[in-house]
């Protein structure tokens, strides 16, 4: 995406003074450089705040206190756009937004044009990505929602706490929420996949998510059924029994169900009588007769099972105690080959120095009961009875006491039938009605079928998304992309002298560098190659080389903008105290002695500066890097296409200017 920072603008609190305007050249490195806590570092939350981030990470104090609107002048496609965003204040963020495509001057003053959500409807519209969602889409999970160019301002910024961090490679990545969001735009920001790809897959999850509901409707219409089938057996035995059905008409579930189904139509049409045959007493004796037998069979397992239960937990109960007794024993033991030690050849007793033949029969007496106390420690230093064992037991006899009394409801339902009453109506009636209320149960559990006409369906748009993905080609251009960018890096990170750890690959599942020898080599990561220098190093190359890559004529519609900004790169050289103060920010005959004496860090801070040209050239000066620095001209100056953006050394040298600062306080 042809995307450049020409200015950030500041709108002062006061409106007594004038807004303030920092250029930038759209295709060289601007360097701002200046002492500690002149704002450099706001720069970087200056720039996400004004593109829609969620959160301010401008500094509280003299930055939020005394400027009213943050904006950038941006060229989007060699159209000129000014965005700006009111100051949080006192609050966490402002959902305030201004754009004008069409300003030609910079006004003096906003007023608030668009909330949060018009903002980023409207600047997607501006960048083209209108295709692209504004949030994360709640219908498709938190973190499988396609990209919005929010996601891609990791490939943009290297904050000075990411620059040199060997955990953390891409801006903001060090949070879960957003490294989960970058490792799935990640394909997408490369090349790898497309519009449609993303589409086919966004279509995907939503057809798997409704899949998968239906599937687990049809399970519980599928249980429910299933629980009807002990009601329709019993119903199917009363009907026998009281003459409305014949055994041999029905051997199914669903034959029993049409059967009931037949004479619930001749009840309601008043035709029972005409099937009411002489009642099966003789049935209801036989299955009486069964259930009892049943009952007898189950009692003897569960009576079988609680006796193998207790036997287990009797034998472990033994084993317990006598592997306590083994090692009481052995704690009796005392330091026995401290007491073979002091045995000397001349056989003297240790106790009371008396002269003795016996005591090397003792000894080995004592060294084979010792070596049987400490075998049987050993052996039985684990339980020899195993807990899954007596759990297992415990589970069958869980499962035969659970069926027991299911005969044995069964057998007292049957046993309870009043003989006098078989052969009344009533019974018939009631039977009939109950057959009702089943019959209306297993219609609704029959929905089955149209569900699994749904499913197909979803099945098999399923597979022709599956069938899309496996033909797209996309592991070949993801091999493609990983070896051209692997080669990048490795040119870079040799321009810098970095360590080499092999063949390098930026790994887009731990968002990091992987480093391996040969395939048969353990792979391994940034975090494992020492030294601050290395790490700012791979930093750095990884980036030249990803906009290198974006500025390809093959990238030429990547949705990730074309500037860089990076903070602080020299700090692995040049840290800075706990007050603030660097090395770099002194000026005259120190900054001189500075160079002269460490000429070994000067010349590696140089060196950054170089590789930046370098990538500058490299990719046609297609993109734009923005420097925070302490180190100034001499240091950066004699670098092609480097330019001074702005200069905050002297004492009232900032990011607010110091008139500003005073209007406010005399305000």
């Amino acid at each position: 995406m042809k995307l450049f920072i020409k200015e950030i603008v500041l709108w002062p609190e006061d409106s007594r003074n004038s807004v303030l305007s920092i250029p930038f050249a759209t295709n060289k490195i601007n360097v701002i450089h200046g002492r500690s806590r002149t704002g450099k570092s706001s720069i970087i939350a200056i720039v996400d705040y004004c593109l829609g981030a969620t959160r301010c990470a401008i500094p509280v104090g003299i930055i939020r206190d005394n400027v009213r609107w943050f904006g950038l002048v941006l060229e989007i496609n060699d159209e000129e756009v000014l965005i700006a965003r009111r100051t949080p204040g006192d609050r966490q963020t402002s959902k305030e937004f201004f754009i004008d495509p069409n300003f030609d001057t910079i006004p003096l003053s906003l007023d608030t044009t668009h909330n949060e959500l018009q903002f980023k409807q409207a600047f997607n519209n501006l960048v083209q990505l209108t295709n692209l969602p504004l949030t994360d889409g709640q219908d498709i999970g938190r973190f499988d929602g396609r990209p919005s160019y929010r996601d891609l301002a990791a490939f943009n910024f290297l904050p000075q706490h990411i620059v040199a961090n060997p955990n953390t490679l891409f801006f903001k990545a060090d949070s879960y929420e957003h490294k989960e969001r970058l490792k799935r735009v990640m394909p997408f920001a490369l090349g790898v996949i497309d519009n449609e790809y993303l589409l086919k897959e966004r279509e995907k999850s939503q057809l798997q998510r409704m899949y998968d509901d239906l599937v687990k409707q049809r399970e519980v219409l599928l249980r429910s059924m299933k629980a009807w089938d002990a009601d329709i057996k019993r119903h199917w035995d009363d009907a026998v029994e009281l003459g409305l059905a014949a055994e041999s008409d029905a051997k199914t579930t669903e034959t029993r169900i049409e059967k009931f189904g037949e004479l619930n139509r001749l009840f309601l049409q008043d035709g029972l009588k005409s099937v009411l045959q002489t009642p099966n007493f003789v049935y209801t004796n036989e299955r009486y007769k069964d259930a009892m037998k049943k009952e007898i069979d189950l009692q003897k397992l569960v009576d079988s099972h609680r006796r193998e239960v207790r036997g287990l937990e009797q034998l472990s109960s033994r084993a317990d105690s006598f592997k306590n007794a083994v090692k009481l024993e052995q704690n009796r033991v005392v330091n026995f080959d401290w007491l073979k030690s002091r045995i000397g050849g001349d056989n003297e007793c240790v106790v009371c120095g008396s002269h003795t033949n016996q005591l090397s029969d003792v000894i080995s007496h004592l060294d084979t009961e010792v070596n049987r106390v400490n075998v049987l420690a050993k052996a039985l230093f684990e339980n020899p009875v195993v807990d899954k064992e007596i759990e297992a037991s415990k589970s069958r006899l869980r499962q035969a006491s659970a069926e027991l009394h299911t005969t044995r409801v069964e057998r007292n339902r049957l046993q309870t039938i009043d003989a006098a009453t078989k052969d009344s109506l009533s019974r018939v009636y009631l039977l009939i009605g109950r057959i009702q209320s089943a019959l209306a149960a297993v219609a609704t559990s029959n929905n089955t079928d149209d569900l699994s006409n749904r499913i197909d369906v979803l099945s098999k748009q399923l597979n022709d998304l599956n069938s899309y993905f496996l033909t797209s080609g996309k592991s070949q251009r993801e091999a493609k992309v990983d070896s051209h960018l692997s080669g990048l890096i490795d040119i870079y990170a040799e321009g810098f002298g970095l360590e080499k750890r092999g063949s390098i690959k930026l790994d887009k599942n731990e968002l990091t560098l992987s480093f391996r020898f040969d395939e048969n080599s353990k792979k391994e990561y940034l975090w494992e190659v020492g030294s601050g220098a290395n790490w700012m190093g791979y930093h750095i190359a990884t980036f030249l080389a990803l906009h290198e890559f974006f500025s390809s004529d093959e990238l030429k519609n990547t949705p990730v903008f074309q500037f860089l900004i990076i903070d602080q790169p020299s700090q692995v050289y040049f840290p800075s105290a706990a007050s603030g103060a660097n090395d770099l920010d002194k000026a005259g005959d120190e900054i001189k002695n500075i160079i002269a004496n460490r000429n070994e860090d000067i010349e590696a801070t140089k060196k950054i500066f170089e590789m930046l040209a370098e990538g500058l050239r490299r990719s046609s000066n297609r993109y734009q890097i923005i420097v925070l620095e302490h180190a100034d001209a001499s240091i950066w100056g004699h670098c092609k296409d480097t330019v001074e953006a702005a200069n905050w050394k002297s004492a009232d040298g900032g990011l607010i200017p110091h008139d500003w600062i005073l209007s406010k306080v005399m305000r």
